[in-house]
């Protein structure tokens, strides 16, 4: 691992510099740091305050990380992160929060108990969030699509979809949505460079023990190295992550049923009828 040093320095300075551009939600994070030293200046024991804020959109996750830097750098002193460690996680969030009202697509690959496996998935990110998943070990993977009250799951061997009901309503499944929340919760840190597969990436650690390693170019991830609960640690690759507009084409992204126009749909309580 390589941490921050004078062969660094480019890259921090640009950090730096993307930091201060403006933005168009730069009101929005005026007036939640305007909050946030305020409350830090009121009367009373001091203290170091920390913030966790749950990311929907682009302009919060710019607020949160904005708060973030100054209730870490600006009153932690040395304990806390660099500038130059803020703008990096800065960057990372804004990589990572996508617009409403559009699909994130999401390709996953790794190794599991020796494996080869590998994940994609299509959501809403908003209501109701339907989703269509095709997850599994290379060459068997299950496919299941969501509507928001219906779930569907194909079976390639009989061209058979079954349907049933939602037990609960569907939320945002996919990996990099928990990166999302901690690199906003201002617990994260970044652990400095490494190069993994020729690329020169930013280790950050987030808070719950995931390890996220950002693109020192764009801050899109790469990877993310995930514990076991034996002890064991899965690497998982980011093959593609990207936010799609919503449209006619896209949504039937979205729904197994329109993947596989001519399967035959029956009930989980009926399987032996076609719908």
């Amino acid at each position: 691992m390589t941490m921050h040093d004078d062969s660094q320095l480019e890259l921090l300075e640009r950090d730096l510099q993307r930091l201060a551009e403006p933005r168009e939600e730069d009101e929005l994070v005026r007036l939640a740091v305007r909050r946030q030293l305020a409350a830090m200046t009121a009367p009373g024991p001091r203290r170091r305050r920390s913030v966790r804020i749950a990311v929907g959109i682009a302009g919060v996750a710019a607020a949160a990380a904005a708060i973030a830097i100054v209730t870490d750098v600006g009153t932690s002193g040395s304990g806390g992160p660099s500038v130059a460690d803020a703008a990096v996680i800065h960057h990372a969030l804004t990589a990572v929060a996508g617009p409403a009202n559009s699909i994130v697509h999401e390709k996953v690959a790794g190794v599991q108990n020796g494996v080869p496996v590998e994940a994609e998935w299509w959501q809403q990110t908003s209501p109701p969030y339907a989703s269509l998943v095709i997850k599994g070990p290379v060459g068997h993977e299950g496919e299941v699509s969501d509507n928001g009250t219906t779930s569907f799951e194909y079976e390639p061997r009989t061209n058979t979809i079954t349907e049933q009901p939602d037990s609960s309503p569907p939320t945002p499944i996919d990996p990099v949505s928990q990166v999302r929340q901690e690199l906003a919760s201002g617990q994260s840190q970044v652990a400095g460079t490494v190069v993994i597969g020729g690329s020169t990436l930013y280790k950050i650690d987030l808070p719950n023990g995931l390890v996220g390693y950002f693109d020192t170019s764009d801050y899109r991830p790469r990877y993310m190295d995930d514990p076991q609960r034996d002890g064991s640690v899965v690497r998982v690759r980011v093959v593609a992550y990207d936010y799609l507009p919503m449209t006619a084409s896209t949504r039937a992204l979205l729904s197994v049923t329109e993947q596989h126009p001519g399967a035959r749909v029956v009930h989980a309580s009926d399987s032996g009828s076609s719908k």
